[in-house]
């Protein structure tokens, strides 16, 4: 082999050498552009996941108080039936008592005449 053959070889070989070295830059810069992009992704999921839980903790608060107010408010109406109920009573015990006394005044009324 002559040297100016072996420099053609040199060449041909660093020629490959060079488009192997461009082909692995080009697929270097890619990887990174895609990973920047993934980064990017996973940031905004991070970001979506912290307004997710911000968003659960407030209707987590909102369940809180609204059973809250709903077992108040049936402690109230509880109240206000017991209220209703002794009211009832009482009512049904004065119309019971104004019952007899009707009877009573409807049997003197008879007898005087």
């Amino acid at each position: 082999m002559t040297n100016a053959q072996r420099l053609d070889h040199v060449e041909d070989e660093l020629e490959t050498v060079k488009q192997l070295l461009l082909s692995a830059a080009s697929y270097a810069e890619s990887a990174n552009e895609k990973i920047d992009r993934l980064g990017t992704k996973v940031d905004e999921m991070a970001n979506a996941q912290l307004t997710t839980q911000a968003q659960l903790g407030q209707l987590s608060e909102r369940v809180d108080s609204f059973i809250f107010n709903t077992q108040r408010l049936f402690t109230q109406q509880a109240t206000v039936l017991e209220r209703l109920e002794e009211n009832q009573r009482t009512n049904n015990a004065a119309l019971e008592r104004i019952d007899r006394i009707l009877d009573y005044l409807l049997r003197q009324q008879g007898n005087n005449h």
